[in-house]
């Protein structure tokens, strides 16, 4: 027998597995949930590799102390070389400061290849072909063929542009450690005009140090300033030696007199 009564209806949830999860979920936060969420297992996870990591670094330099320092003494030298990394101002501002000294010189004084050296510079740096790229460790200025904003079909065209290869003999200046080592090398006898010597021979148009003896001969003038010490048989004997005028003078007389 089919048993009389209403026909059940379709199944329903119970509500109160439902509400009690919904209860126990807002009881967490806001961050509870993003732990237990998908990004939040990814991010702990990270952060126990990370933390893994540094624990088996810290057990490794305890036992090799000298790898450690030396490692840690890399990365701090290759980061100060990175902080120290000069900009392309200042190389525009070590242009033009190098511009004013060879100013101040005379032309008769002023070394040629230096000067030829800074106005190649400013001429490059007046039509906007310079370009300047940093390396992280350090920096190169070079030699562009157009400026940035020209609008010529060898300047656009990607197939006409200079190759990487050809950098070397493009680069004009290496910034290392702060400073620019080409132009402060231009200008280090930049007072000096090497075409002046070219009718001497070859072995005296270049001085080493030594050559000079400027220590030597300043030494000596100096020497000259300083008092004079005699000791008692010094002053004895330029006594003995020196004969007074006026004996010598009074003998010369008493010969004369005595001869008939």
């Amino acid at each position: 027998m089919v048993p009389s009564g209403p026909s059940p209806g379709p199944s329903r949830r119970d509500p109160l597995p439902v509400m009690a999860a919904a209860a126990a979920g807002g009881g967490r936060g806001l961050w509870g949930r993003l732990a237990e969420s998908r990004i939040g297992r990814w991010w702990r996870a990270l952060l126990q590799d990370y933390a893994a990591a540094v624990r088996e670094a810290a057990e490794g330099a305890r036992r090799r102390p000298g790898a450690a320092a030396g490692s840690l003494a890399g990365l701090a030298g290759a980061a100060a070389c990175a902080a120290a990394v000069p900009s392309a101002e200042s190389f525009e501002a070590a242009t033009v400061e190098a511009a004013g000294t060879l100013l101040l010189l005379s032309p008769g004084t002023r070394s040629p290849a230096a000067d030829r050296h800074v106005q190649r510079l400013l001429r490059r740096r007046e039509a906007g072909r310079l370009r300047y790229r940093n390396f992280f460790f350090l920096a190169v200025v070079y030699e562009a063929p157009h400026a940035a904003d020209a609008a010529l079909y060898p300047a656009r065209c990607p197939h006409l542009r200079p190759r990487w290869r050809e950098l070397p003999g493009r680069l004009l200046d290496v910034g290392f450690w702060g400073r620019w080592w080409v132009l402060g090398a231009r200008l280090r006898d930049c007072d000096v005009n090497e075409e002046e010597f070219g009718g001497l021979p070859a072995h005296l148009r270049r001085l080493s140090p030594h050559h000079l003896r400027s220590h030597h001969n300043e030494s000596q003038f100096l020497e000259k300033f300083r008092p004079v010490t005699l000791t008692e048989e010094e002053i004895w004997r330029a006594e003995s030696e020196a004969v007074p005028p006026a004996r010598a003078e009074g003998a010369r007389l008493g010969s004369d007199a005595g001869d008939p």
